[in-house]
């Protein structure tokens, strides 16, 4: 049985910890053991403790921060006695240098996001470093291979396997009314809603003034906000500068989107950049149509007029008349969701991301 250690220095539960919550709950327990390794305070902790087959290790200088020589310290003395067959780690500098000094077979590293790339002498440093340090970056789209190979990563040694996620539960029709009527949103209203980080990149002010052109041209609608994040001040200010607060609810950060995506009729991603958007994708389990940036992997998961809708980013005017386009034509938006997800049953399950992964584990162990 082969072991392989996941490291992640996130103490909050983003992207990166859901990756990897899916891969523990769904890994091949018959060919793996697992350990993972988080930083003290995480909240994935208590989300992780307890599945069967996982070993969960605690370790200091880690938290949020990729690199801390002291923490190379301390990996590269737990890695010599753990044993790893592979180390796979999420943004963490200090596991992939550890891994090399203790001899670990197979070093790989999944890059979520699309970085800013390095410039002048800085980018060939970081090319040198990166190439040297892991033996395979994984990357969750196709958009993030090209991000690799702008930051100096060597073509073959990048795989890719795509983002999967868990299919989000259905409610029944009773359910939905009720959480409807809980907030105060009419049974002919149509309900748009962004999900994230409330974080500049996110282009949340983006959705608020297409909101505000939907009211205007006498939609009946609501615009859903999940998440918090250190613009909630300055877009709640923003709402009420634009009139909007009958028509915007924020929710806050909301550890169960559940009943919130049921409740979403038209899924809206604003974001400046994507890897592979993990609220698109459940948006697609439910059958909800997205409006998306054409930015990253967006466009991967969405085509254009076919199950989806692609505008640019911080263009306002585009994403309002998009939303108005499928708030006028609900059989266009029914139809955009069911293809939406049948996308999703056929290529971005937990289990066919979980099986890809061991693929690769498997490929990777035999070179």
């Amino acid at each position: 049985m082969k072991h392989i250690v996941q490291v992640l220095t996130d103490t909050n539960i983003g992207g990166a910890g859901r990756y990897l919550l899916n891969y523990v709950k769904h890994f091949d327990r018959s060919a793996f053991r697992v350990t993972v390794i988080l930083p003290q305070g995480s909240q994935l902790i208590e989300r992780i403790q307890g599945f069967e087959g996982v070993t969960l290790l605690e370790a200091p200088y880690m938290a949020d921060c990729s690199y801390d020589k002291r923490c190379v310290k301390h990996l590269r003395a737990l890695f010599g006695k753990i044993k790893p067959d592979v180390l796979h780690t999420h943004a963490c500098l200090s596991a992939r240098i550890a891994g090399k000094q203790a001899k670990v077979p197979v070093v790989l590293a999944t890059r979520h996001c699309i970085e800013p790339l390095p410039r002048g002498i800085k980018a060939l440093a970081s090319g040198f470093i990166n190439n040297a340090l892991c033996d395979y970056y994984i990357a969750v789209a196709d958009a993030v291979v090209d991000n690799l190979i702008a930051c100096g990563i060597k073509p073959e040694k990048i795989k890719t396997v795509n983002n999967g996620v868990e299919p989000i539960r259905l409610l029944s029709n009773e359910e939905k009314a009720a959480a409807r009527t809980r907030l105060s949103i009419k049974p002919e209203e149509t309900v748009f809603g962004i999900f994230g980080r409330l974080e500049p990149v996110k282009g949340h002010k983006y959705f608020i003034k297409a909101a505000r052109q939907v009211i205007r041209e006498g939609a009946s609608a609501k615009f859903l906000i999940v998440g918090s994040g250190s613009l909630e001040k300055e877009l709640k200010e923003r709402v009420t500068r634009y009139g909007l607060d009958d028509y915007v609810l924020f929710t806050g950060f909301v550890a169960d989107t559940t009943e919130l995506l049921n409740l979403t009729d038209i899924h809206v991603n604003a974001s400046e950049s994507e890897a592979m958007s993990l609220s698109v994708l459940e948006a697609m389990s439910l059958e909800k149509p997205s409006i998306a940036t054409k930015n990253g992997g967006n466009s991967e998961l969405i085509r254009d007029g076919e199950d989806g809708l692609l505008v640019g980013y911080a263009d306002s005017a585009s994403l309002a008349n998009a939303m108005l386009r499928l708030l006028e034509n609900p059989d266009v938006s029914a139809r955009f969701g069911k293809k939406a997800g049948e996308k999703f049953r056929a290529h971005y399950t937990v289990e066919e991301m979980v099986n890809h992964l061991e693929k690769l584990y498997r490929e990777v162990m035999q070179k």
